[in-house]
């Protein structure tokens, strides 16, 4: 994997700080994803280690020092937030995560204003019937893939008609956007930026000062202050927004339909009371959180018992918030009478995912109708559950099961 580049610990890095572990591959044998990254939670290691894989990195595994370094952009910077730094990280610069306040709150109005709750609501009915239809397509089959029938269908379909862009562009745009989260190798990063701004430049020349209602075309329509952005900032822009529209969901729908699958006891809880889903929602979005992102330290400082240099990378596993145990009791359980929740899923501070509103809706009308519809269902006998690491973790290609006898139309 071409990510996988280890390097000698720095002379100022303590040893008892040195772990050999790769962000991108943390499963251990016979674990699952969330529970590998875990066990190295509960090692007993410090909370701040130092890992030679993936260029050089510094490592935080606990939630609330995870939230705190997400929020500070004073000290550690989102101008980097891939590892290795010299490859990822330079490739993956894009707007607006990979600036700091002040200088990304004007690009970042604009997808504010394409993914605020109203705007949501508002196209939250056409959310519905796709969910719906997708559905009912394999309902009385008693069998689907989840992944490559419903998880990577809804969220991607309601995602291109809000960026006006042909379905039948999936498959390249969705290799294209792996190849950032979950790379194989094939390409190097410097080609799938490449490749995706060939892509996006004909489309923002094709859209550039015309009155389009979709997402991309509100974007160039908007100004920064008191200009338009340029064609460069336009691609950059869009990259992010392919990226964050094409990935993240579709995994967490998978990791929770995973669950719910081995849970009947749970599942039956929000198919009796579908009222509750709404609320159930964060609790999962605490269990079942996907992405490792990375920042960049602006100076040198003492920090949290480390001494931490100018340019190095720090990597921030938000996986591990919503599950140490010193912010959640019992953290590994759902439990939907929980009174405090906290996680760090959709991140913290300036960069707190815009999308929010947008999965939870997803998410929501997807038990809402699903399990109004197949309330009961199992992972399919001969299917097996794997998962991929990454910077968005993924669970691969399975199927559910059920008595297409007990569904409902």
């Amino acid at each position: 994997m071409q990510t996988a580049t280890a390097i000698e610990h720095p002379s100022h890095v303590a040893p008892d700080r040195v772990i050999d572990f790769d962000v991108y591959q943390p499963m251990h044998d016979g674990l699952g994803f969330h529970e590998s990254w875990k066990a190295l939670q509960d090692s007993g290691l410090p909370d701040v280690l130092w890992t030679p894989q993936n260029g050089g990195h510094w490592l935080v595994i606990r939630g609330k020092l995870i939230s705190q370094v997400l929020a500070d952009y004073a000290n550690f910077s989102s101008h980097t937030i891939l590892v290795p730094k010299d490859t990822a990280g330079v490739a993956y610069r894009v707007i607006p995560i990979s600036l700091d306040p002040p200088e990304h709150r004007p690009f970042r109005n604009l997808l504010n204003d394409d993914l605020s709750p109203k705007r949501i609501r508002s196209v939250e009915d056409s959310i519905r019937e796709i969910a719906v239809d997708l559905i009912e397509a394999f309902r009385s089959k008693g069998q689907c893939n989840f992944v490559t029938e419903f998880a990577e269908q809804l969220p991607i379909r309601v995602f291109m008609k809000m960026v006006n862009l042909p379905l039948e562009d999936v498959p390249k745009l969705k290799y294209l956007v792996d190849q950032f989260t979950r790379p194989d190798g094939k390409l190097t990063y410097a080609e799938v930026t490449r490749l995706f701004l060939d892509y996006l430049e004909p489309v923002i020349e094709e859209r550039r000062g015309k009155e389009g209602k979709d997402m991309i075309s509100r974007m160039l329509q908007s100004k920064i202050g008191d200009r338009f952005m340029t064609d460069a900032e336009a691609a950059n822009l869009c990259i992010q927004v392919l990226v964050g529209g094409l990935d993240t969901v579709i995994n967490f729908l998978s990791f929770v339909m995973v669950f719910l699958a081995r849970n009947p006891e749970t599942r039956h809880i929000l198919e009796k009371s579908p009222d509750r889903i709404p609320s159930a929602i964060n609790e999962l979005l605490r269990r079942f959180p996907l992405i490792t992102v990375g920042r960049e330290i602006t100076h040198d400082m003492n920090f949290e018992g480390v001494h931490l240099k100018q340019g190095e990378m720090i990597m921030l596993p938000t996986i591990l918030h919503g599950l140490d145990e010193q912010e959640n009791a019992d953290s590994m359980s759902v439990d939907f009478d929980r009174t405090t929740i906290r996680h760090s899923t959709f991140g913290s501070g300036p960069h707190t995912c815009p999308g929010a509103f947008l999965a939870r809706t997803e998410v929501r009308l997807m038990l809402e109708e699903w399990l109004s519809r197949i309330p009961d269902f199992n992972i399919a006998a001969e299917s097996e559950v794997g998962y991929t690491g990454g910077i968005v973790a993924a669970v691969k290609p399975f199927s559910l099961a059920w008595d297409a006898s007990t569904t409902r139309a």
